[in-house]
């Protein structure tokens, strides 16, 4: 086995060199993230090398050292979303269709009496695609539209909002709220916003979508108070490596500003509120791993319950804002795909949870070591049911439960023998928070995903020759092993790290692979496995 492993050495330092020093970020501390591409160049020593970890799946390690930012990024999609002040609150970033409240920026009253509420509310901190509805209390509201100084102004035409008695009323209808709206890409001020209010020619609310508002006010419809004001909307425009084109939809006709994959990438690389990573360090590749091929998979369709309607496997819609934890925003997203984050080779890797077919076969004439095996989860917790949390789009995106999924087979299996008379009392339940999610039927899907994978808990750590390095963290990897009764069983790779050992007194170097149990089945969804949620406000 020496004279093998002495030629991998040769070449493991000739391919890992190179790679470890592209790794950086622009703006970043690469330093605090791979130490040891700092001293390359000082000269390279294999217990270097030992050192370091090629590649792993990350999530808190790298994101979380990159982003000193700390408010929840997800909660909110759980909340009330409803238009608020603040002084110093942070801008909303907004992917995919959700509703959303916004920050009121400025009010004033105009008029006798004060009679004319004045009021500035911004829902992003960047471009959108459109502004789909206003709420006002628990009414979508109707509109009708004109052009007043040069501006479309659309006048609420519901009986709610409306009073031909009140003598300062908007028009001979009785209208009492009139708006308009910025998409964010504005680069002068609102010219009916400063005809009608004190805001001046440079209030432009550059880079923010926003909303101008007037209320009459009306002791009979708004007698309690201002009310309260969400409104639905077209998140960002995103950029689509398949295309080249920052779009909201493509030639297809599919809403890309929903697909998560392209909303992580446009995390990741955003200068303004994201990680600042460079285009060389995003994979965009229709290979494992590349953006491309993640986005590709998540607009696959899956045929619902009534065999003919289609949805798109997965797709991201919510909010979160600029001074969120890097971690939550990525976990969130990332949710709403099944998906998994990586940085090897100094790139971004984005997978979708999907099945893969293996390329390579790990046999017990690959490995330098005895394999460690453990087959058991690491916090000895195995769940056999699931209840997915996720925003109702039908229900004015309200959080909701979806359908709680219960396996027979692993109820069964964590039921004691003889006492199958209380199998209740051996429940486990898993509760899946899905923040970017707002149909039942793509929570059901991942929800279910998350109980089987979790239910594949072996996992093992091999040391194995220099010609698994090509393996990257997400890939799946046959592995056969005769002490093991393992017949090319499939594991996903974990992380992947260059490890040294000794021969003839030579430091030699490894592949250490960390393995966890994957298969086909975990991502099984038949249209019969759909169950109908139960309606708000019902038994």
């Amino acid at each position: 086995m020496g004279k093998p492993f002495k030629a991998a050495l040769a070449v493991a330092i000739a391919v890992f060199i190179p790679a470890a020093l592209t790794v950086g970020f622009s703006g970043a501390a690469s330093s605090s993230i791979f130490t040891f591409a700092a001293a390359a160049g000082g000269g390279l020593t294999a217990i270097g090398m030992a050192a370091m970890a090629f590649g792993t799946t990350l999530i808190s390690s790298l994101i979380g050292g990159m982003t000193s930012k700390g408010i929840n990024a997800t909660n909110g999609n759980f909340g009330t979303k409803f238009a608020a002040r603040g002084a110093t609150a942070p801008r909303q970033l907004i992917y995919g269709r959700c509703r959303v409240g916004g920050t009121i920026v400025h009010l004033e009253t105009t008029g006798t009496d004060n009679y004319l509420l004045h009021m500035v509310t911004v829902l992003a901190g960047h471009e959108i695609e459109g502004l789909e509805s206003v709420r006002l209390n628990d009414t979508t509201v109707t509109t009708s539209s004109s052009t007043i100084n040069n501006t479309t102004v659309f006048t609420v035409t519901n009986s709610e909002f409306s009073n031909t008695d009140n003598d300062n009323k908007l028009d001979s209808n009785g209208r009492l709220i009139r708006f308009c709206f910025e998409d964010g890409s504005q680069t002068a001020a609102n010219a009916y916003a400063v005809a009608q209010s004190s805001l001046i020619s440079t209030d432009k609310f550059l880079d923010c979508a926003y909303v101008y508002m007037q209320m009459v006010f009306d002791p009979e419809k708004f007698g309690g108070g201002m009310p309260n004001i969400s409104f639905v909307v077209k998140g960002k425009k995103v950029f689509d490596p398949r295309s080249g084109e920052t779009a909201w939809t493509d030639s297809s006709n599919k809403p890309i500003g929903t697909n998560p994959a392209l909303c992580i990438r446009d995390y990741l690389t955003n200068t303004t509120y994201g990680l600042k990573a460079l285009s060389s360090e995003i994979n965009d590749t229709t290979n494992l791993g590349g953006v491309a091929a993640a986005a590709n998979a998540c607009e696959v369709d899956v045929t619902l319950a009534d065999g003919s309607t289609p949805e798109d496997k997965y797709t991201a819609n919510g909010f979160t804002n600029f001074s969120a934890s890097g971690n939550g925003v990525i976990e969130g997203l990332l949710s709403s795909m099944a998906g998994k984050l990586s940085y090897t080779n100094g790139q971004f890797n984005i997978f979708a949870g999907t099945t893969q077919t293996p390329s390579l076969t790990i046999t017990d004439d690959n490995l330098l070591a005895p394999v460690q095996i453990t087959t058991n989860a690491g916090t000895g917790e195995l769940y056999n049911t699931v209840k997915p949390i996720y925003i109702d789009s039908t229900n004015n995106f309200i959080a909701a439960d979806a359908p709680v999924f219960q396996d027979s087979t692993f109820l069964t299996q964590d039921t004691p023998n003889g006492v199958a008379n209380d199998k209740p009392n051996y429940v486990k339940q898993m509760e899946k928070q899905l923040p970017f999610t707002v149909t039942h039927t793509m929570a059901q899907r991942i929800g279910r995903l998350a109980l089987k994978n979790q239910r594949f808990a072996t996992t093992i750590s091999c040391l194995v020759d220099m010609s698994f390095m090509k393996l990257q963290p997400a890939d799946w990897v046959y592995v056969t092993n005769d002490r093991l009764s393992f017949n090319q069983k499939v594991f996903e790779v974990i992380s992947v790290n260059m490890e040294v050992m000794q021969s003839d007194e030579t430091p030699m170097l490894g592949v250490r692979l960390n393995l966890k149990e994957a298969d086909n089945s975990i991502f099984a969804f038949a249209t019969s496995d759909y169950q109908t949620p139960i309606v708000a406000g019902s038994d």
